[in-house]
Parts: structure tokens; sequence; C-alpha cells
């Protein structure tokens, strides 16, 4: 599913109907990710466009580690947690969750600069 650069949240074509899920909105040159289980009131995490697609190019290969914008920790039976840089924000997911957003990372739904020049 193609997305517009807006400051529309958006998810994963392929979540659920429950809607729990991993959230993302491109607002100009940064992307804030979310968790939908906070229904709109929990933290953001917060990154420079370049920054965003460089994470998903390390999801992709596997690499994810915490040297770069932002770390995937292992989350209990099989979730991720998603930190910021600064280490002060911590998004959980559960293992579904984070399946159906590797889904949609895979199908290049969150690339940034791939949505910004599909946009032009």
């Amino acid at each position: 599913m193609p997305h517009t650069p807006s400051a529309t949240w958006f998810k994963s074509s392929f979540s659920t109907a429950s809607g729990d899920c991993v959230e993302v909105r491109f607002d100009g040159g940064v992307v804030q990710v979310r968790d939908t289980k906070d229904q709109g009131t929990g933290p953001v995490i917060t990154v420079e466009a370049p920054a965003w697609d460089d994470f998903l190019r390390r999801l992709v290969s596997g690499s994810a580690e915490a040297d770069g914008a932002l770390a995937v920790l292992p989350g209990p039976r099989g979730g991720a947690i998603l930190r910021a840089p600064d280490g002060e924000v911590a998004l959980r997911y559960t293992r579904g969750e984070w399946e159906m957003f590797m889904r949609g990372v895979r199908a290049g739904e969150f690339t940034h600069s791939a949505v910004v020049a599909r946009a032009s």
C-alpha cells in the first residue's frame, strides 16, 4: 500500500484487524514511530528521515544493533523493543505486531525516500 508523505499515521498493510501495531508518520524530514496500543497518548520516537531509511536497511539485512539511530532489542515472548537514540524512549511490541511491521518493511511500505519519490 503506497503512502504519501504527510502527518497521517499509518501501519503495515499486513497488520491484523485488531489494530495493535507499529505506527509510523512522515512529517517533512522526520519520521515518528508509536505504538497503537497507547491510543495516541504514549511515547513517540522521532528520527531524521535519512537515519530512518538506514535503520530500515539494517533491519532487512538483520543487523539492527544499538549503534544506529534506533535499536531493536529482544522483547518478552519473541516480541521486540524499539529504543530511541537517546535511550530514554522505548516502545514494546508483541511478536505478532513486530512480524507485521517487518513484512511491511520488506515490502517497502515504510521507506521515507521511496515514498517521497512516489509522491513527486
